[in-house]
């Protein structure tokens, strides 16, 4: 696996703000595989956004999948074949009735005709492995304020984790236990400590969270990436990090 981050923050962060993580949720796992489209999507070419044919989704919020519409009108005339939506049930529902319902957008799985749609979906369920690009991705519950699923990614010796947008709970702890070792844990951290009631009020985490849940682990991960920093906020977050010794082995992504 190649993972690259396109996007790790979690909300607009503003072209001129210095030092800004980059757009929201968007990771590459192969030239043709990314989990969610985000913002940070578009730091893709055209001519990468075409080779495309996998996104594998891990909720519907807005942060995590402005940019599937736009990116999917960039495909016209330059695929021969839809690309699949993986994702909840629950998710695709909510694409197919708020989304592209023709009203917010097209029904790409209609365009340009019925027989040779730009998109199509796939049904994903926890627990339930599915291979593209010979990578095995496994969907785990997480705990998140709409159905949400974490990613396990698995290639050759390599296994890196993606817990997605979620709370800290026994839920989370028993999915990660249940996953083994792990390379590469990219987990999120949307609030500092200070906002602790309305991290928990929202579903999201701090950096006190992050450490229960690592602490809960059977076994630590190799690498401990930190994602999903809201903008307002980062600053403090990032803060509360350097300010503990314990989380100086966290890489907080930018």
């Amino acid at each position: 696996m190649n993972i690259k981050i396109l996007g790790c923050s979690g909300g607009l962060t503003g072209a001129a703000t210095a030092g800004a993580s980059s757009g929201s949720t968007c990771i590459q796992v192969s030239e043709s595989i990314i989990i969610d489209a985000g913002s940070g999507l578009n730091r893709l070419s055209l001519e990468q956004m075409r080779n495309i044919e996998h996104v594998v989704l891990t909720h519907a919020h807005m942060d995590h999948i402005c940019a599937l519409p736009m990116f999917l009108g960039n495909l016209f005339d330059h695929i021969d074949h839809p690309v699949t939506i993986h994702a909840l049930p629950e998710t695709i529902e909510v694409l197919k009735d708020c989304i592209f319902n023709s009203q917010i957008w097209p029904d790409l799985t209609q365009l340009p005709s019925a027989e040779k749609p730009l998109m199509q979906f796939h049904t994903v369920q926890p627990w339930r492995a599915f291979t593209l690009d010979d990578i095995e991705f496994t969907p785990f519950f997480v705990e998140h304020s709409v159905p949400t699923v974490g990613y396990s990614l698995r290639h050759q010796q390599e296994h890196f984790v993606f817990a997605a947008d979620t709370t800290a709970s026994e839920v989370l702890n028993d999915e990660l236990n249940r996953l083994g070792n792990i390379d590469t844990l990219m987990i999120e951290c949307s609030f500092p400590n200070s906002k602790a009631e309305i991290a928990l009020m929202s579903r999201h985490m701090t950096p006190r969270m992050v450490e229960l849940t690592l602490e809960s682990l059977a076994a630590q991960p190799h690498k401990i990436w930190i994602t999903h920093l809201k903008p307002s906020y980062e600053q403090q977050i990032r803060h509360d990090i350097r300010a503990n010794p314990d989380y100086h082995h966290w890489q907080v992504l930018r």
